[in-house]
């Protein structure tokens, strides 16, 4: 009985010891709680919210209080109430709490950048462009405009053209461009020397203005007769020397047939060289004009019942024969053309195909022969190529235009509108060349178109 208690007596002091720490450490967590905790229902700001002197003054700011739990704890062991007194008034450690500016910095940073973009952006807004550098013109012959400018030349170019001559027909539209760049030069009726009768005919298609075409149409005529004379001169010369007692001496006797076939294509050879040689004077003469600009040509020589027909670039002669038959008598010069092609290459340059499929030479040009165009003359060359057929009677009429037509219109088409203008008896007017001009527009060229029709019946002997 005495130890049961003594037992409740030892259950009861420690039940008390317990609700006094239990006691003690509410006390202590309700006296912590109001340092902790807003006064008030409205929100407070963060700490890096408020300004110095508030995040000094408040009591939940920089500074803050935790209670020693540890310590606490530690005392619910201690049967000694002056212990737990003690540390019930033991001073609780200051933790100090310091808050970086770092947002308000990169606010600060990001605010300069963007005031600093803004600035620029506005003061580029503001500012002119620069001046462009215009090169000085290149020295020229007295009136010539160094650009190949037209406008002094567009009142006097008709945006169509219709001739009627002697033996040939010519039709001519302008394009969509600012001017007229076709044009064309007939020379007829003319002795060379005193014996053989010839004719010229020709087309010429400008690029980079009328300065190229206007001059080709001028002077290459002229200079075509001009260079047969002298071929002719130097033959009368030659055979002049051979028949004379001393050259007969050292030489074998030829038969009659030999010697005419000889002489026959001496004289075909004189007459080929003479118009390579007018074309490239031509070309000479008019590079040292000092323009821009450049022209293709197709050229016809008749001389001595002999058809010789040359060009350089696009522009085309056809023949058409009595039977209605096609017969293309020239070969265009493009950078497409593979032969064309080595020959840039080998001189230098080279060739590309842009977006279009159209190939270019050096990315510009897509003709690789033609007058002019001197800053492409290493590339761009002025030489012909030049073609012989003897007429006969079904040699019919020729054809030679622009690429204003032959973009659109093939060789035999060509020929088909002139026979059929010819059944219905339009054939020596200016009609059949009219038609082909229509066809081509219809067909959707936005070029220059040039058809100029030539009757060769008139050279053919009787």
């Amino acid at each position: 009985m005495l130890h049961g208690v003594r037992f409740l007596r030892s259950a009861v002091a420690a039940l008390a010891r317990l609700a006094h720490a239990l006691i003690i450490i509410r006390s202590r967590l309700l006296r912590l709680m109001p340092l902790c905790s807003p006064t008030s229902t409205s929100a407070i700001p963060a700490p890096w919210q408020q300004p110095a002197a508030a995040r000094a003054a408040s009591p939940c700011g920089s500074k803050k209080a935790h209670p020693p739990v540890g310590t606490a704890l530690m005392a619910l062991d201690d049967p000694n109430k002056d212990q737990l007194q003690a540390l019930s008034s033991a001073q609780t450690p200051v933790v100090v709490v310091v808050v970086p500016a770092l947002k308000q910095q990169q606010q600060a940073g990001e605010r300069a950048v963007e005031t600093k973009t803004a600035a620029a952006s506005k003061a580029a807004r503001g500012r002119r462009p620069p001046r462009l550098a215009i090169p000085a013109p290149m020295a020229c012959a007295p009136g010539v405009d160094p650009f190949g400018a037209v406008a002094d030349l567009d009142a006097e170019v008709a945006t169509e053209l219709e001739v009627q001559g002697e033996g040939f027909c010519l039709a001519s539209r302008r394009g969509v461009r600012h001017a007229m760049e076709d044009g064309y030069g007939v020379i007829t009726d003319h002795t060379v020397q005193g014996a053989s009768q010839l004719a010229f005919y020709g087309v010429y298609d400008g690029h980079g203005g009328r300065a190229a075409v206007d001059f080709v149409a001028d002077k290459l005529g002229k200079n075509v007769v001009a260079a047969l004379a002298a071929s002719t001169t130097a033959s009368q010369q030659q055979q002049q020397q051979e028949l004379s007692p001393s050259s007969s001496s050292t030489q074998l006797p030829k038969t009659s047939a030999a010697v005419e076939d000889e002489a026959e294509q001496e004289q075909v050879d004189a007459v080929v060289a003479a118009i390579r040689a007018a074309y490239l004077t031509t070309d000479r003469e008019f590079l040292t004009q000092g323009v821009r600009g450049g022209a293709c040509a197709a050229t016809a020589l008749v001389k001595d019942g002999e058809l010789f027909v040359a060009n350089v670039g696009d522009c085309r002669a056809v023949l058409g024969s009595r039977s209605g038959v096609a017969t293309a008598l020239t070969s265009d010069h493009t950078a497409a053309r593979e032969d064309e092609r080595r020959r840039i290459e080998s001189s230098g340059g080279y060739v590309s195909c842009g977006s279009s499929g159209v190939w270019r030479v050096q990315d510009c040009l897509a003709v690789s022969r033609a007058f002019g165009d001197a800053s492409m003359k290493a590339w761009v060359t002025c030489e012909p190529e030049v073609s012989r057929r003897r007429l006969t009677p079904d040699c019919r009429f020729l054809v030679v235009a622009s690429d204003g037509l032959w973009n659109n219109v093939s060789c035999q088409e060509a020929v088909d509108v002139v026979v059929s203008a010819a059944a219905a008896g339009t054939a020596s007017s200016v009609g059949s060349c009219k038609e082909l001009v229509a066809l081509a527009r219809n067909r959707g060229s936005r070029d220059d178109i040039t058809v100029m029709l030539v009757d060769l019946q008139q050279f053919i002997s009787q």
